[in-house]
């Protein structure tokens, strides 16, 4: 009889670099790997997983990493709203 290990939440990694992705899955006792049986990805951005973020899994699973090389949306400078003053000003 195969004994069932416990069954923790998966964490939804979507958006995180590929080293703080695996660390988070390592800590919540499961294991980070790429597609198709390729080792778990060392740099990137976390663009999918599986399975996905507040699935379950049984402690130990494989939970598949993909990635996309380039800048996290985090990076990106942010741009202020244009303010209402400039669209109400109007030369007299």
């Amino acid at each position: 009889m195969r004994r069932h290990r416990p069954v923790v939440e998966v964490p939804d990694v979507v958006g995180l670099g590929a080293d703080d992705a695996c660390a988070i899955v390592r800590r919540a006792g499961l294991v980070p790997a790429g597609p198709e049986g390729m080792p778990a990805p060392e740099d990137g951005v976390v663009v999918a997983q599986a399975p996905i973020g507040t699935a379950g899994a049984e402690q130990g699973a494989t939970v598949v990493l993909i990635t996309q090389h380039g800048r996290r949306p985090s990076d990106d400078p942010i741009t202020p709203p244009p303010t209402e003053e400039a669209d109400t000003l109007q030369p007299a």
